[in-house]
């Protein structure tokens, strides 16, 4: 069955957003009904995150693979150069609150240890898998929808596939760096806006949406790095 141009759209641009954005709903609503919080409790009732997490990462990176071939990549060196110090650059300054204590850690955050053990083949294997989600699956999935199709959509909503990418409109500006800073909890928005906004930036100089791809998981990768290496696990 061929696929017609519209239909590769959503399959590579939309689709992998619904499909994350769907674990994490259950998460948010459902988490805590399918907690049990007792000492006879096996690890996946008292911490249904461990294997949701996983699950929503193993289940996105196959649809990624699955459509693969249909996507329009645009690599090229350059350009996806200049993406490292602009990830490095927005991932600082969104750091920043964090660094200096302005947003405390009240005992939340990714900490697998505190299920499984300190150094547990799980525990390692969750680390292993969170860095997959933070630096691999969101990239793509974020930046092929905020990119790929919202920035588009904004500019022709009956035909964004005919949209080159990286066509500057001061609404696709507004809608997708809005949208992208709301996803993200309210402590995290003035480095969301800012990030979002240099992405933006980005996309539009470079005519391109790798670079805003690996922009992304330069800077998810700091900040995981970060988040261990500085005890902060309320990063991410």
């Amino acid at each position: 069955m061929s696929i017609t141009t519209d239909q590769r759209l959503y399959r590579t641009c939309v689709y992998p957003l619904a499909i994350f954005m769907g674990f994490s709903l259950v998460l948010a609503f459902g988490g805590d009904a399918m907690k049990w919080d007792h000492p006879e409790a096996a690890w996946w009732q008292r911490a249904p995150e461990m294997w949701l997490y996983p699950l929503q990462t193993l289940v996105c990176g196959w649809w990624l693979w699955h459509v693969r071939k249909e996507m329009q990549w645009d690599w090229a060196m350059r350009p996806c150069l200049l993406a490292i110090p602009a990830g490095l650059l927005g991932i600082g300054l969104w750091m920043i609150p964090y660094f200096a204590g302005w947003i405390p850690d009240e005992g939340h955050g990714f900490m697998p240890e505190k299920v499984f053990g300190e150094g547990s083949t799980l525990t390692l294997a969750e680390y292993a898998l969170r860095f997959a989600r933070a630096a691999v699956v969101v990239p793509f999935v974020e930046e092929l929808f905020w990119r790929g199709f919202l920035m588009r959509w904004c500019v022709d909503r009956d035909f964004p596939q005919t949209v080159a990418t990286g066509t500057h409109s001061w609404t696709a500006y507004g809608i997708t760096t809005l949208a992208f800073m709301l996803i993200h909890a309210p402590a995290d928005w003035a480095g969301a806006f800012i990030y979002g906004t240099l992405t933006y930036l980005l996309v539009i100089y470079t005519k391109r949406i790798t670079p805003a791809i690996v922009m992304h998981a330069v800077a998810n990768a700091v900040m995981g790095i970060c988040a261990i290496g500085f005890n902060l696990p309320h990063l991410w």
